[in-house]
């Protein structure tokens, strides 16, 4: 593997100023791409030079995806193990057999990749073991007091075309871990200096992240003793009933991602490390030049990645559609359709380069159609009973008749996109083909159907003689799934055309509970409110006059 552009200019960081939670952090919150290399002093590596002791973690978008340096506990083969992927003996048998196929002088083939050739385990489960593999081997340089860390920005191309399969590791529960293991409270207190012996508060911005942490239970009534601010760490540790020591740990975790400040200071001082890296030695070019600040997209993205590797865990797990989708087997249809809105809006790939979480669209794509086929499945009555008889130890039900694929789906999705870009541009004959050729992919769907009304009521001679079978066949579709979008929107559209104000703000309102973005309700509301106000003339909604 080959290490960043030679064109990067390395920086180098010592960690006696900085510590690897901070410059980790400094990594993430600048979205650093490129590798960085630690070298331990020599004398924490006897009998070793310097640049044998070197250990080089890739990153990706602030994350760690990839570390060449090995860890004698931290074989492929130990961590499949550990995650009871594999049986011992079945490990053993693994490595025999390969190193039997090796031929004199030939690459060899890896481990991970063997056991996927010979089905002894899914591509998914090898993602998740080399995640915790580069995971555990982070987690150990974090015993490193002293030493240097070499930064060189660059491309992490080497690394992503790599046999390894490198997938992000989440930084945050990264650090946590990391200050767990190897900072002690002495550690803890010769960084943070008199703030760990003053009153603490924690920073707003915790609360979007708190869950990325993956705190313990333990830790979890640190965070809350921690809430009302203006208490010490003895106070924290007495509310909780955790350990000082623990109680400090947490504390620094905080305090290094900088969601953790002293009460007593202004809103305008920060006392968490910078966002950027100190200079760094011997060189007076800015650390991470070549990084794309990205303030707090770079923890979204952290975010993000931590939610695809708990659904890439349970689809490699064998979860059932209920636990896909996060809803008890009692929920109804509603439910069901509410919690698939919400998923496909947030993992749809389509919608990630938008969001600068490009680099995770092949991930998603794999996670959307699991989400998709759930939905499916659960959409479907008679395979929705049989899932439940399952789970409940029952007899299955019959076996129904299988409703869309997940590709069948997708591409209905992209058919339903063209057809509202027709739509906004007033071709709707065109419209009405793209939707009715989405819903030959997947009839079932509630929203392609009520944009098939909508359609058809556009195209009709006479507006006014459609119009009730038009709001009837929209007022079904919200009957089915009240949580519809498109179909109060039009319902409101609808309400304008016949003059009633009150029902089409009732319908815009309801958008806005639904979408509180919508720029389109917010136009139409604004249009009511403005001609209310202005009673003289004539009465004209906001794309023209009325019909």
């Amino acid at each position: 593997m080959e290490t960043a552009p030679p064109s990067a200019d390395p920086q180098v960081v010592d960690l006696a100023r900085m510590s690897l939670p901070r410059l980790m952090f400094a990594l993430l919150h600048r979205r650093f791409t490129g590798t960085i290399s630690l070298t331990p002093p020599a004398a924490d590596v006897p009998g070793r030079s310097a640049d044998a002791g070197a250990r080089r973690v890739w990153f990706q978008g602030g994350m760690p995806i990839f570390t060449d340096f090995s860890s004698p506990h931290d074989s492929i083969g130990q961590v499949l193990v550990d995650l009871g992927l594999i049986e011992p003996a079945e490990r053993d048998r693994a490595m025999a057999e390969l190193a039997r196929l090796a031929q004199p002088g030939a690459p060899r083939e890896r481990f991970g990749h063997y056991l996927v050739r010979r089905r002894l385990l899914t591509g998914g489960q090898l993602r998740k073991a080399l995640r915790v593999q580069c995971a555990r081997k982070v987690v150990h340089m974090f015993a490193l007091r002293a030493g240097t860390v070499q930064i060189v920005a660059g491309d992490a191309a080497a690394a992503e075309t790599d046999a390894s399969q490198p997938t992000q590791v989440n930084s945050l529960e990264l650090i946590h871990a990391g200050v767990v293991a190897h900072f002690d409270p002495r550690r803890i207190a010769a960084e943070m200096g008199l703030l760990l012996d003053g009153p603490l508060r924690l920073r707003s911005s915790f609360d979007r992240y708190r869950n990325q942490f993956h705190f313990s239970k333990g830790d979890e009534a640190i965070v809350d003793a921690l809430r009302p601010g203006n208490l010490y760490v003895t106070d924290v540790a007495r509310l909780s009933g955790q350990p000082e020591a623990r109680v400090a740990a947490v504390v620094y975790t905080l305090w290094a991602c900088q969601m953790l400040k002293s009460a007593n200071a202004p809103p305008e001082q920060a006392t968490g490390p910078n966002a950027t890296l100190p200079e760094a030695t011997g060189s007076s070019i800015p650390v991470l030049k070549n990084s794309k600040p990205a303030g707090r997209d770079s923890l979204r993205a952290a975010e993000f990645a931590g939610e695809l590797e708990r659904l890439e865990a349970a689809i490699a797990g064998g979860a059932n559609a209920f636990d896909l989708l996060g809803l008890a087997t009692t929920a109804d249809r509603a439910q069901i359709r509410a919690a698939w809105h919400v998923l496909s809006r947030r993992f749809h790939p389509d919608s990630l380069p938008h969001q600068g979480l490009g680099h995770l669209r092949e991930r998603s794509q794999a996670v959307f159609a699991a989400l998709s086929e759930a939905y499916q499945r659960l959409s479907d009555d008679a395979q929705r009973e049989q899932i439940v008889a399952l789970l409940r130890g029952g007899q299955p039900a019959p076996r129904a008749t299988a409703g869309p694929s997940a590709q069948q789906v997708l591409e209905s999705e992209v058919v339903v996109r063209e057809g509202d870009k027709l739509l906004r541009a007033g071709n709707f004959d065109r419209a009405l083909e793209r939707y009715r050729a989405a819903a030959a992919l997947n009839p079932e769907e509630l929203e392609i159907r009520a944009a098939l009304a909508w359609c058809e009521y556009q195209l009709a001679a006479d507006k006014a003689a459609v119009r009730d079978a038009t709001r009837a066949a929209l007022f079904e579709v919200l009957a089915r799934q009240p949580r519809c979008v498109r179909a109060h929107y039009d319902l409101g559209l609808l309400s304008l055309g016949s003059g009633d104000d009150e029902q089409a703000l009732m319908h815009f309102n309801q958008v806005l509970e639904l979408e509180p973005d919508s720029i389109d309700a917010k136009r139409q509301i604004h249009a009511i409110q403005l001609r209310r106000s202005t009673p003289e003339g004539p009465r004209r909604k906001l794309f023209g006059p009325r019909r």
